[in-house]
């Protein structure tokens, strides 16, 4: 897999994810989310608090649940990368969803490079509205991405 580690563009922007419930009465119960915030064991110092956050939206772009914290426990690694495992509580949900990562460009989301589904986007907090998951290369042309974001539950 060819990954790559990409930032947000902005504050008010999150690398989102969408998914299917499986079926009818599903609960999502776990967001899995591959990021780092860049500190590893060869830095001398200890990485400064870094904020982040998660929300589970409907198929509306309603906002069903919102998870913050600092990156610590979930992206902070000896080996610079981690897979965070954030729990969620119980939410029914009834066919597409969107999971959303705010990483407030520093903490950076792994991003597949190869094969995009056509599943990964950029969230506009302020307008509310969805464009492709994208990286720019160096010469101004854009890749498709898949964003390293999964859901589970039951």
């Amino acid at each position: 897999m060819n990954l790559s580690f990409v930032v947000s563009p902005t504050f008010g922007s999150a690398q989102t994810v969408k998914f299917t419930a499986p079926n009818p009465g599903w609960k999502l119960k776990y967001v899995l989310i591959v990021a780092t915030d860049g500190w590893n064991e060869s830095r001398n110092e200890l990485p400064k608090a870094l904020p982040f956050a998660v929300e589970i939206r409907d198929a509306n772009l309603s906002v069903l649940y919102h998870f913050a914290d600092a990156q610590f426990p979930y992206f902070t690694n000896a080996t610079g990368i981690r897979m965070a495992d954030v729990e969620i509580p119980d939410i029914p949900i009834e066919g597409d969803f969107f999971v959303s990562f705010y990483g407030y460009r520093s903490i950076a989301l792994a991003a597949e490079l190869q094969n995009s589904t056509g599943g990964s986007y950029l969230y506009d907090k302020i307008t509310h509205q969805l464009f492709e998951g994208v990286v720019q290369t160096k010469n101004n042309q854009t890749i498709p991405v898949n964003w390293l974001i999964r859901a589970a539950g039951m």
